[in-house]
């Protein structure tokens, strides 16, 4: 049987970069990979360094919304390749991670995969005012047989305290791992982690979301009965920007300084910008209040090297005036 392990993790969490080292660290297992992006574009598949692996991406819309049959023929045709003999599914992170963990534990495809276990990325940065905007958030990290706690050495000592104190009251049964950047990434395969009692009944104490959500309390079995019928990525805005034409680099900057929207929770990109040696292309990335603009050079013998494309995930997104805003920096 195929192992499948499930990543889950809130936008920008790391789970991209995570697959990168699963990759480099375990080059004896030949990887499938299932890259599932909220974005009506994929941005996610060509930051995932080539080694020869398989990948399949489902872009615009959550995994957990894909109906059972197309999830598990992509599944499949990853199997049919001969190339793959454990398969990583990188979900939205706006998804919940119990449908497509549903869709593996009640039909193994006639014992053809199993599904290991479900890692679920924390970003450790910027998890406090994620969790007071998106309850998806708190479900990944309560439905998770493994959580990975990202970017500790950016914060203070007595913060990450808080917020494994905060996990483990969330998640007692899980095991929680530390990641300063070195993770090993072999505790996190082939675990037999994954248990089908999960999908009997929540995880989640109504302690849990006193500490979290006081308010949240007399909605909690409403939404834990009927998210099939409502996901909150529903209420998420994506505005996306595509050109063809090169952009200008002291115009991209005063917009990200002064027009930069607020309430943009996730924004990530490749920009061609002209610069003073020549066109150059860059990988733009933010996460909470951080933004970064570094040079790339592709892996992927499928990158289009001609278009700009930027996605950006919020809610109360104003989209008419992100695109007017953003069409004023390319030259």
């Amino acid at each position: 049987m195929t192992p499948i392990t499930i990543l889950t993790g809130f936008l920008g969490s790391g789970k991209t970069t995570l697959i990168n080292q699963l990759i480099q660290q375990n080059p004896e297992l030949k990887f499938g990979l299932i890259v599932n992006e909220f974005g009506e574009i994929g941005i996610d598949g060509q930051l995932i360094e080539d080694s020869g692996e398989e990948m399949v991406e489902i872009s615009n819309g959550c995994v957990c919304c894909v109906v059972r049959k197309d999830l598990q023929e992509t599944v499949k045709k990853l199997l049919d390749s001969g190339r793959v003999n454990y398969i990583l599914i990188e979900t939205s992170g706006l998804a919940e991670p119990a449908p497509v963990a549903q869709t593996f534990s009640m039909d193994d495809m006639d014992g053809q995969v199993n599904l290991d276990g479900i890692i679920c990325l924390v970003d450790a940065l910027n998890y406090t005012v994620t969790e007071q905007n998106y309850r998806i958030a708190l479900e990944q990290m309560a439905f998770a047989d493994i959580i990975v706690l990202n970017k500790i050495q950016e914060q203070k000592e007595s913060e990450v305290k808080l917020l494994i104190d905060l996990i483990k009251k969330t998640n007692p049964e899980a095991a929680l791992i530390l990641n300063n950047e070195d993770i090993n990434t072999k505790l996190l395969i082939d675990t037999g982690a994954w248990s089908i009692d999960k999908l009997t009944g929540t995880e989640e104490s109504e302690d849990d979301h006193e500490h979290l959500h006081e308010s949240e309390h007399d909605d909690h079995d409403e939404i834990e009965h009927k998210h099939e019928h409502h996901h909150e990525h529903d209420d998420v805005d994506e505005v996306v920007f595509v050109t063809q034409k090169t952009l200008d680099p002291s115009k991209l900057d005063k917009w990200l300084q002064t027009e930069f929207p607020k309430n943009v929770i996730r924004a990530k990109g490749f920009l061609k910008l002209q610069m003073q040696q020549g066109q150059g292309l860059f990988v733009f990335q933010m996460v909470g209040a951080g933004k970064s603009l570094k040079p790339f050079i592709p892996t992927r013998t499928n990158f289009d090297y001609n278009t700009s494309r930027i996605v950006l995930i919020g809610k109360g997104l104003d989209k008419k005036m992100i695109l007017e805003s953003l069409e004023k920096t390319v030259i």
